[in-house]
């Protein structure tokens, strides 16, 4: 979930082991073998318990560099409708996040939407749910009861966010295999049951939509979960159009009967790893759901400035400055309209400090974004080339939005070249071309005008 991420399950290599592992019950192992299984398994174990004390203990940073105090923290102040909001958690209550709503954030609310808080998890749908992945239709008797519940004691912001990541069996012949849900579903054939089986499993997302556009009025709400085009990196890398939409085509199966339930979409842009192809991971997937928006809707992309908690190569360190910068900027050059920065640390309890070293790189580099946020709001989107076509060419990623005829706001990166290096990219506007440089692993942000070139 949003407040407590958890190790992706549902990336095609996740899908891949899962589907490995279930072979290893029809072969006849040997003494080897099962020793490697059994050490595999308790390297598991020991993983998880330590990933679940690290999260119950907060993060520490390694290395001397201080927290930044608040005051040299710069200010932000988007406008059009581009947008900024602050969805960390931190030890101080309501202190940290005074300080960031006075540099430019709004507040959100985003709720466990299954959970049971008033009542130590005792009615927690999450534990019911996971020993039925194939059956829709077997909902907890508490579930409306819980999730208005949830809905109702919430705080009362404008932007309303359900988290729910719920984990079902993607394939209905799977399921339909399951005589007690078959009959529960009341189909006479399979088609009919896929058709059905889809659509049920959406209504544990779309009711609490619902139910949240009913109880709260006046906020707009969202969901972070299932997502037009699902958090992605390996369905991406090196992929083509045609096996990208393969791969995601259960997404739309879900987010079909959601859909209409939204009023602006997210894209979980979380970054596992510290090299080039994170800018283009985090560009991809909000162009994808951007699309899918056909434009009617805001994507608000999720960002944190620690590398994802199951990255065991990052070790939840925060993000190297080049991906701060690139997470700042690259998305309102995807599609997005605002931006959400998520993060955890119940063990910071300083009020005088920010509680990531990397905020003031990442709003310095939003500030970029702001000094031409009026533009970027009015302007027109050009995607020349989709962003993982540049990828797999490792390709400089160009973007650039159209204000009018001979206007332009462009944003050029070559994450690929060394920190000391330089070069240049041919960009158009209107019908001239331009040449700008690229420093490093830094981004270009360029307004040309006519015949003149501002850098920012």
């Amino acid at each position: 979930m949003a407040s407590l991420p958890s190790i992706d399950l549902n990336d095609d290599r996740s899908r891949a082991a899962r589907r490995n592992l279930g072979g290893f019950k029809k072969m006849r192992t040997s003494k080897f073998l099962r020793i490697i299984i059994s050490s595999l398994s308790a390297f598991v174990v020991c993983y998880i318990a330590l990933y679940a004390f690290v999260w119950g203990q907060g993060f520490v940073e390694p290395g001397s560099e201080q927290y930044p105090t608040w005051s040299n923290v710069p200010g932000v102040h988007m406008r059009g409708d581009l947008r900024l909001f602050w969805s960390v958690g931190d030890g101080t209550g309501e202190v940290n996040k005074q300080q960031a709503y006075a540099r430019g954030f709004e507040p959100v609310t985003i709720i466990n939407s299954y959970a049971d808080y008033p009542n130590n998890q005792k009615e927690n749908m999450y534990p019911l749910i996971s020993n039925r992945p194939h059956n829709p239709w077997a909902k907890p008797p508490q579930f409306e009861r819980i999730v208005r519940r949830n809905i109702d004691i919430a705080d009362k912001n404008r932007i309303f966010i359900h988290d729910i990541e719920l984990g079902y069996e993607e394939d209905a012949t799977k399921a339909w295999a399951d005589p007690v849900t078959r009959a529960m579903s009341n189909t006479g054939s399979f088609d009919e049951f896929q058709q059905a089986y889809y659509s049920e499993w959406a209504s544990w997302f779309a009711l609490p939509l619902k139910w949240a556009k009913e109880q709260r009025p006046d906020a707009k709400v969202g969901i972070y979960g299932p997502q037009a085009f699902r958090r992605d990196y390996w369905g991406i890398a090196g992929k083509t159009a045609k096996q990208i939409d393969g791969s995601h085509s259960s997404d739309e199966r879900i987010w079909q009967y959601i859909d209409n339930y939204v009023d602006f979409y997210i894209s979980s842009i979380y970054i596992f790893y510290n090299k080039p192809d994170s800018v283009y991971y985090m560009a991809a997937n909000v162009e994808e759901n951007y699309l899918r928006s056909r434009g009617n809707r805001p994507v608000y992309p999720y960002v944190w400035l620690r590398y994802h908690g199951s990255s065991l190569l990052e070790g939840s360190r925060e993000v190297d400055p080049y991906l701060v910068e690139a997470m700042a900027i690259v998305p309102f050059f995807s599609g997005a309209r605002g931006l959400a920065l998520f993060g955890y640390e119940p063990q910071f309890k300083s009020i005088d400090s920010a509680p990531y070293r990397r905020l003031p790189l990442f709003m310095s580099s939003l500030a970029r974004v702001a000094s031409l946020s009026e533009q970027i709001s009015r302007g027109k989107l050009v995607l020349d080339e989709p962003a993982h076509v540049l990828w797999n060419s490792r390709r400089p990623l160009i973007r650039r939005v159209e204000t009018s005829a001979n206007e332009c706001v462009v944003m050029i990166v070559d994450p690929w070249q060394e920190d000391a290096a330089t070069s240049n990219a041919d960009v158009r506007c209107g019908d001239k071309n331009f040449t700008l440089q690229m420093k490093g692993r830094h981004i270009t942000l360029a307004l040309i005008s006519g015949n003149e070139t501002v850098l920012y």
